[in-house]
């Protein structure tokens, strides 16, 4: 399995504890997949938003002196980066809407892949949490990583797949097999059906089985549990702190047309609420594996 994947790994920085998670994590991995690291600000005239400056400080900056001087703070962190993992990341400034630039700007330098804070705190708007988040993870056509600033851990050596009776993409599979070999992780493959069916049951099961023969293909560890409960997000974070899992995958996109599980509700309370570390895969329209009757996986 090829693991040159990720070439190029964007991470919006917002000077708040909640992006300095995902700088040192962007770094790790830019380093691990030799690819090339790009810190964003997005440039927003909100005092609130920099607490590196005070609200007087702010007054007297024009938007180019702000830039300047953002260029030059986040230039810092780059060298701390150079110094610590021997990566030396190319940094960019840009105004405008927070959520479209991100998006914008991962198009332009085809991003493979964004690292993000995924909480903030109280007191001011938090820049990564809520729509933004959300709007990049469900928009972005490349992978999604987000981390909270509380995550303490390094590196993924428990990948949690969480599966339920909507169609699924082998891509979210593929790539969590990829983070496996890397990291040299154990996947825990949790199945979620909605049904107590039997008919419907015998062919999640199917799907079940599908999956656990694409990862075994790959000499790759993996569990499987089969779990169920009234909100499906609750039960998969639960399942990934009970186990003390690193890393959840999961699929935004096609499902949301059919029954809403991974996209909205799910994706949201995932992304929102998980300690773990979320890795959003958005489904591409032009790819199946259909290797069960009737299933993509």
């Amino acid at each position: 399995m090829k693991l040159d994947i990720i070439k190029t790994i964007l991470v919006p920085v917002d000077f708040m504890e909640s992006s300095q998670r995902s700088i040192v994590e962007g770094a790790k991995l830019a380093k691990l997949f030799k690819a090339e690291l790009i810190l964003l600000h997005v440039l927003e005239m909100n005092s609130s938003l920099y607490p590196i400056l005070d609200g007087e400080d702010m007054q007297h900056l024009s938007v180019s002196d702000l830039k300047i001087f953002l260029e030059h703070q986040i230039k810092k962190t780059g060298s701390r980066l150079n110094s610590r993992y021997g990566i030396k990341p190319r940094v960019e400034v840009r105004a405008g809407s927070i959520a479209s630039e991100i998006l914008s700007f991962s198009k332009k330098i085809k991003a493979d892949l964004i690292v993000m804070g995924a909480h903030g705190h109280s007191g001011y708007k938090e820049w990564l949490i809520g729509s933004n988040a959300q709007t990049i993870v469900d928009q972005a056509s490349v992978p999604v990583l987000t981390i909270s600033s509380n995550y303490n851990k390094t590196g993924f050596r428990k990948i949690l797949i969480p599966i339920d009776n909507s169609i699924h993409s082998r891509e979210k599979v593929n790539i969590a097999m990829r983070f496996a070999e890397l990291f040299d992780a154990e996947i825990h493959i949790v199945g979620l059906p909605d049904t107590d069916d039997d008919m419907e049951l015998n062919k999640f099961y199917t799907k079940i089985a599908s999956v656990e023969k694409h990862i075994d293909s790959d000499n790759l560890t993996y569990k499987t549990s089969i779990l169920q409960g009234k909100n499906l997000a609750t039960v998969a974070i639960n399942y990934a702190v009970s186990k003390s899992c690193d890393l959840i995958v999961i699929n935004t996109g096609h499902e949301s047309r059919l029954k809403g599980v991974f996209l909205g509700a799910f994706s949201e309370q995932i992304v929102n609420h998980s300690s773990v570390p979320v890795l959003s895969l958005k489904h591409s329209y032009d790819h199946y594996t259909i290797e069960t009757p009737g299933f993509g996986v």
